[in-house]
This record gives C-alpha cells, sequence and structure tokens, in this order.
C-alpha cells in the first residue's frame, strides 16, 4: 500500500510541478472588471489551494478526506471564478486528484467540464482522452470509451492520445492474459 500512496504523491508533485508557472503567469488585464471585494476573494481562494496543495505534499497519505476537500476547492474555484486563467488548470488538478482517490465519476466530471467550458485550455486533449481511459479502465464504460476515444482520433490525429486511442479500442473485450499473449508473439517476431 506504500508504493501506491507514494507514486500517488508522486504523481501529485507532477501534477503541481506542470501548474507552478501557470500560477505565476496570471494576466492582471482579466482581473480589471474584478471589484475589490471579488478581487480579495479570489486572492483568498488561491491562498488556501497554495497551502491545502503544500499539505497535500507534506502528508505521508491522501486519505479521503483531503481528496475530497481537495476536489471541491478545485472545483469551487472555477464555479467562482469561470473566467480566470486558472480555473482550467484547478479543474485538472481536481481531476487528477479525484483519479487517483478513485472518485472516478468526479474525475470524469472534472475532465468533461474542463473540454466543454475550456476549449483553449492547453490540456484539453489530454482531459478528453481521460474521459475515454477513465470510462474505459474503471467505469465499465466500453460504448461510451470508444466514443470519446473516437473524438480524441478524429480532432487530435497523429498524436499520443490519438495512437493510445485507437490502441485501446483495439484492445476492447481482451483479457489481460490474450493481451500479454499478443505482446509475446509481437516481440518473438521481432527478433
Amino acid at each position: 500500500m506504500s508504493k501506491i500512496i507514494r507514486n500517488f504523491k508522486l504523481f501529485l508533485i507532477g501534477i503541481a510541478t506542470l501548474f507552478i508557472a501557470a500560477c505565476g503567469n496570471n494576466n492582471a488585464d482579466q482581473y480589471a472588471s474584478y471589484t475589490g471585494e471579488q478581487l480579495n476573494h479570489r486572492n483568498q481562494y488561491i491562498d488556501h489551494l497554495k497551502l491545502m496543495e503544500i499539505n497535500l505534499m507534506k502528508s505521508d497519505e491522501i486519505n479521503d478526506s483531503s481528496a475530497r476537500h481537495a476536489i471541491k476547492v478545485y472545483a469551487d474555484y472555477a464555479m467562482f471564478f469561470p473566467n480566470d486563467s486558472l480555473s482550467a488548470n484547478y479543474l485538472f488538478k481536481a481531476g487528477s486528484i479525484a483519479t487517483g482517490s478513485k472518485k472516478y465519476k468526479q474525475a470524469l466530471i472534472q475532465y468533461q467540464t474542463i473540454t466543454s467550458k475550456y476549449p483553449n485550455f492547453k490540456y484539453v486533449m489530454e482531459s478528453l482522452y481521460l474521459q475515454g481511459f477513465l470510462l474505459d479502465n474503471f467505469m465499465n464504460d466500453d460504448a461510451g470509451a470508444k466514443l470519446i476515444y473516437e473524438k480524441v482520433i478524429a480532432k487530435y490525429p497523429n498524436t499520443n492520445c490519438s495512437r493510445d486511442a485507437q490502441l485501446a479500442i483495439k484492445n476492447f473485450g481482451k483479457t489481460d492474459e490474450q493481451l500479454i499473449e499478443e505482446f509475446k508473439i509481437k516481440n518473438r517476431s521481432k527478433k
């Protein structure tokens, strides 16, 4: 179990690293329309999020309560500040934590929100792919996963996500044993 916790923490650290630049790269023009109270509320939220992230990184494990709290705070930020440049980042973090804590329906919702409300987000392709991945691997919805994977293939051809989606579709319904046997056969033919 401690290996899973360590891997999850490493995953969170990686996600946090991806977004550190985004947190410090705010476009001041987008806040010009905020009232002083709105800006203060936003800054308080960001301070709370930073403290929460520090505490998450310090802990040996992310318990269910911490995960629920983090997901809620990230999602609430996006709800209160939907036009803020950080909102999509926070939704992506919420999806990552939800996935890591096996809250797959919540993760799916976060990624769906990104693809529907933030089509220009730098990780929108990954957010779409992750919807299919969740449906495929954790929610036993091959039909739903196939629809999402087909969107990835059509919208983002010649990408790693597209190739992974094609492979996932090809492997629908196969057992682990079948996949291992195919892999062995493929490796033997390369020699």
